[in-house]
């Protein structure tokens, strides 16, 4: 290589864009605040771990998220994948469960699952793994999730959460963040 040759190769590596990776997800991320989810607010309370993950969502009956309904708690491992063909900046993820409870938080909760035919006791969890109850499957229905990852200005944001992500991930990133918990 000649002389005049090396710094202009130098150059070019160092300006060669880096490979894209993953987020790095580690610690507590909780809503940013409570999260309008049709008739319902909620608020999401993830924990990862390596390669573990945990949620505890929790359902209110009121925009100011005083009137609590239920609290679903769901975990497993998760995997991390490349970028997303559909979203600028987002990672393909699939988030399997290992486990999946509801929990009724009031009287109020225990009256919309009995509507759609799933009897709850307030405080006492209900384990999901092979019955779902209301609209929330079993594990042995739906055991997992494909989801979208991505960080910006230090905020989490997964996917669309319109669509049913057992089936299909989604293509659009969700207008609520996640901040450090």
């Amino acid at each position: 290589m000649t002389p005049r040759l090396a710094p202009l190769l130098a150059a070019l590596l160092l300006a060669a864009p880096a490979l894209a990776e993953p987020p790095a997800l580690a610690g507590r991320w909780v809503s940013a605040a409570p999260e309008a989810m049709g008739p319902i607010q909620g608020t999401r309370d993830f924990a990862f771990e390596a390669d573990r993950w945990s949620v505890t969502f929790t359902a209110f009956a009121d925009p100011e998220a005083a009137q609590a309904l239920f609290r679903l708690d769901v975990g497993g491992r998760f995997v991390l994948g490349g970028p997303s063909a559909a979203v600028d900046g987002a990672f393909e993820a699939i988030f399997p469960a290992d486990r999946r409870r509801i929990t009724a938080l009031s009287e109020a909760g225990v009256q919309m699952f009995a509507a759609q035919g799933c009897a709850l006791q307030v405080g006492v969890a209900l384990d999901l793994t092979s019955q779902g109850c209301g609209f929330v499957p079993s594990l042995m229905a739906a055991m997992g999730e494909y989801d979208l990852v991505a960080m910006r200005d230090g905020r989490l944001f997964l996917g669309d959460r319109a669509a049913d992500l057992s089936k299909a991930r989604p293509t659009a990133l969700t207008p609520f963040p996640l901040v450090p918990g």
